[in-house]
């Protein structure tokens, strides 16, 4: 029976795995570049190289790389075989993804609701398919093969990010243990007895799995092996507490202070297996099975609701002429776009781009301010000499929420565009280049913590959705009258 119970904690994690694939697929179901006769058989699964091709596209987008440059590395990569997709098929898929994430943010699709999937993110979704195809090949073929292969199939260079990949287990669940069928095995019945008491409602661990379970961004419907993973980590770790204090409590020499010891001995052996199964897993499912505050739920919560209303949007790109700098989105994540008035700094935008150095500051940092200003520029104005100002209104829900986003992503992708009139007096754009800027800990930190203090004014006596999928009601109405946050990025 412990190991059917292991059997089926695994297929659980498979099965999530497979909808994830089919979800991501099915969005570019119609691209003939991702038919099995054009990827390598010996890889591995022809449903997870084609899902890993096509979030490797979404991150290129999101890094803002030109579509030309992104079909040019897909026509290298390695993970094709003869014949190779047409420069039109892969040309195809790439527009295809680029519309995947502009209105349904590649995440957020119907079939990949309450995954945890973050589509602010598609490093994350990227990282995580790559660490399942790490341990499968890593089934097969040796340490250094699967070093090798996350080189130069995946764009994996960091020798940190290569040797922990390559040592992951492919089934970090296989010998998870079944608690209470440890605890009916234990000989003094007594000690099953008090464990058993410490993880219900005499410890309060009943109510720190239901906290627990409210709080998190994804569906205990879709990923049972980290509801098993979770509610053991929350329950064993009220029981601990309340096996400790009651410990604290009992008399030297007293009979059933040693009952009390070996059932805290039980639970600390449970918990020692969670820490093994969490090390053996993503990173990713990491992050979905952890504590949440109140403060990370209120803001889970009120990105949901701004996700809700960036996607599925059409919106057309507008430089205004009086702002040297917009602020706002492309699908699901924060995008600039920086006006440049003349070919000197054109000349300097296009330098720029070859020489990156672009660095973020904040301006205000008044708890009591009502806006937030970011500003964006070389250090000491550097070579360029160019620089973009950012204003914030504190008191728009629209300007928080994109605060918030930042401060998740910490990343953002900025555009150098320039616009003029032509003879005819028609409007003409030209987009001279895309870079993606770091924001770093220090000002993301900072970010989130003035975008959530404002939130909370603006949404007063609101805690985060009671469930994953939920929205703020109060929050959902100031965005849907408010101006609309801007579609930043400029694609011709």
């Amino acid at each position: 029976m412990a190991q059917h119970a292991r059997q089926e904690l695994t297929e659980q994690r498979e099965e999530w795995f497979r909808e994830m694939q089919e979800g991501l697929l099915q969005q570019v179901r119609a691209c003939s570049a991702l038919d099995p006769e054009h990827l390598r058989e010996d890889l591995g699964s022809p449903r997870l190289i084609g899902t890993l091709l096509v979030v490797r596209i979404a991150v290129l987008h999101a890094r803002g790389m030109a579509e030309p440059d992104i079909c040019s590395e897909l026509a290298k990569s390695a993970a094709f075989s003869a014949p190779t997709p047409t420069s039109e098929a892969l040309t195809a898929l790439v527009r295809e993804v680029r519309f995947s994430i502009e209105f349904n943010g590649l995440a957020c699709s119907v079939a990949l609701g309450g995954l945890g999937l973050q589509p602010w993110s598609p490093e994350s979704t990227y990282m995580l398919l790559l660490e399942y195809w790490a341990a499968q090949r890593g089934r097969t073929v040796t340490r250094s093969r699967v070093e090798q292969e996350l080189h130069e199939l995946w764009d994996t260079n960091d020798q940190r990010v290569l040797a922990a990949l390559s040592a992951l287990p492919a089934y970090p669940l296989e010998g998870y243990p079944d608690l209470w069928k440890r605890l009916k095995a234990e000989p003094d019945f007594r000690v099953g007895n008090a464990a058993a008491m410490a993880l219900g409602k005499h410890s309060g661990a009943d109510r720190d799995e239901e906290r627990w379970h409210n709080t998190r961004t994804w569906s205990i419907l879709k990923a049972g092996h980290l509801v098993t993973v979770g509610r053991d980590l929350v329950c064993c770790q009220a029981a601990r507490h309340w096996l400790g204090r009651y410990m604290d409590k009992a008399p030297d020499g007293d009979e059933f202070r040693g009952v009390l010891g070996r059932a805290g001995e039980v639970i600390q052996e449970q918990l020692d297996h969670i820490v093994l199964a969490v090390e053996g897993m993503s990173a990713i499912e990491y992050e979905l099975l952890r504590d949440r505050d109140a403060d990370e739920h209120f803001q889970d919560s009120c990105l949901a609701t701004f996700q809700e209303q960036l996607l599925g949007r059409h919106s057309e790109f507008a430089l205004l002429d009086k702002h040297e700098t917009t602020h706002g989105t492309w699908g699901p994540l924060p995008w600039w776009a920086v006006a440049l008035h003349n070919d000197r700094e054109r000349r300097a935008a296009e330098e720029l781009l070859v020489r990156g150095g672009l660095q973020l500051r904040i301006e205000a940092r008044d708890p009591s301010a009502d806006e937030l200003v970011i500003i964006c520029e070389e250090p000491g104005l550097g070579p360029s000499g160019l620089s973009a100002l950012l204003r914030f209104d504190l008191g728009s829900a629209v300007h928080c929420c994109e605060l918030l986003l930042l401060a998740r992503r910490e990343q953002v992708g900025l555009d150098f565009v320039t616009e003029h009139i032509d003879e005819w007096d028609d409007r003409e754009l030209n987009l001279v280049g895309s870079l993606s800027l770091s924001i770093g800990e220090e000002i993301s930190g900072l970010l989130a913590s003035v975008a959530t203090r404002s939130l909370r004014r603006l949404v007063p006596g609101t805690s985060g959705a009671p469930h994953y999928n939920e929205g703020l009601p109060l929050l959902e109405r100031l965005l849907k009258t408010s101006q609309p946050t801007a579609a930043c990025r400029y694609l011709p």
